[in-house]
């Protein structure tokens, strides 16, 4: 029956693709003929960036317990929160440094594949979710592991997961790990794709709120799954109606973003929208969360290139509405994936300005520094090292 019910998802899907072809390609998504100039770094630049990432990596390293998890903060005597999304961030700059750090990614993905529930143990009954965790530890090393009982999405959990695993692949080439957890990766995309309805997927079963920034981790995710089961394919073709389903998914949902989440008239993204299709937020430019921070997020994740003139508009307009280089947000938290989306987008004196705010945190990498922003930092980083 499920495989009967993927076909008809895949024929729908491949419907929706098919008349997607013909659909006339947004004029602001052409590449962009003022977009940042790519300007030389200075020695005093390249030291900064390079102290910056090799230092960040390494912190990443060190919050990794015993058993492979990566908490989002360091207590060697007190209680940490586990949570597999902020773990798959870390684990992506980590892998931006896998000559030194690949063997610490493959610990954690051991971890996260050994703490999927299934059926009967997902509070929605749903397979191949995961739960935040509570880590006790005493002198560093664990005394005791529990689970919350819940997580924050499924969709966007599953996702950057398996770009995690498909990012360790393609910096390692081990394919024998891929073959090996291949009934794994095949229900992690079944998650994800879990909440598809109509080209978007919702956060998770109770609770039906289709976000920007979980579809365009999803729209991710599909592609790096469909890459590895690719791989996999090679040896098995077991899983060959998933690998099917997640490549057509990834351009239903990339064409269903364009087609109800993007505002041409006042050139943004809606941040969220409801299963009925109604804006589940009033958005407003100077609303840093959700509504400012989610335009990032197809930079980010791909869903348009950020060579692109819509990339650079969105951009433009965020930074004009907030000082995030300064650090001068309405949050407390860092929020890494401005400083990403700008080294992505080009705009180096920006990336060099955040990191000189940054650097004096990272002598204590204390709150609210979690794995996560630095870890978009140091990909941050990373990016502008290594730009072409």
């Amino acid at each position: 029956m499920k495989s009967i019910f993927s076909l008809i998802l895949i024929f729908i899907m491949a419907i929706s693709n098919f008349f997607g072809m013909f659909a006339a390609v947004p004029a602001d998504l052409a590449v962009a003929e003022d977009a940042y100039e790519k300007t030389e770094l200075t020695s005093a630049e390249k030291a900064l960036l390079t102290t910056v990432f090799e230092t960040e990596t390494a912190w990443i390293a060190s919050l990794q317990l015993e058993n492979g998890a990566i908490p989002m903060t360091k207590n060697p005597n007190g209680t940490v929160t586990m949570n597999p999304y902020f773990a798959d961030v870390a684990a992506l700059a980590l892998l931006d440094n896998a000559d030194k750090y690949a063997d610490n990614v493959k610990a954690y993905m051991d971890w996260h594949f050994a703490h999927l529930n299934t059926n009967a143990t997902d509070y929605n009954r749903m397979d191949a979710t995961i739960y935040d965790y509570n880590i006790t530890l005493e002198n560093g090393k664990i005394v005791k592991e529990e689970s919350k009982g819940s997580y924050d999405s499924t969709d966007s959990y599953a996702a950057t997961f398996l770009t995690v695993v498909n990012k360790y692949y393609e910096k390692t080439g081990d394919k024998e790990y891929v073959i090996a957890n291949a009934k794994d990766i095949a229900r992690v995309a079944e998650a994800m794709l879990y909440t598809l309805q109509m080209g978007l997927t919702y956060a998770k079963p109770d609770y039906k709120v289709m976000y920007l920034m979980d579809n365009c981790e999803v729209y991710e995710g599909c592609v790096s799954a469909a890459n590895l089961l690719k791989v996999i394919a090679s040896e098995s073709s077991d899983y060959d109606i998933t690998k099917t389903k997640t490549a057509y998914a990834a351009q239903w949902i990339k064409d269903t973003v364009e087609s109800k989440m993007w505002n041409a008239q006042g050139k943004y993204y809606e941040p969220g929208l409801f299963t009925d299709g109604k804006a589940a937020f009033e958005f407003k430019w100077d609303e840093f969360y959700p509504c400012a921070t989610a335009q990032l997020f197809p930079i980010v994740h791909g869903l348009i290139g950020a060579d692109t003139i819509r990339a650079k508009e969105l951009y433009d307009t965020f930074s004009a509405n907030f000082d995030w280089a300064g650090h001068k947000i309405p949050s407390e938290f860092c929020w890494g994936s401005n400083v990403y989306a700008a080294a992505l987008v080009g705009d180096v004196d920006s990336v060099i300005e955040y990191m000189t705010n940054y650097a004096p945190g990272m002598l204590l990498h204390s709150y609210p520094l979690y794995n996560a922003d630095i870890a978009r930092v140091a990909m941050a980083a990373y990016t502008v090292l290594n730009a072409e």
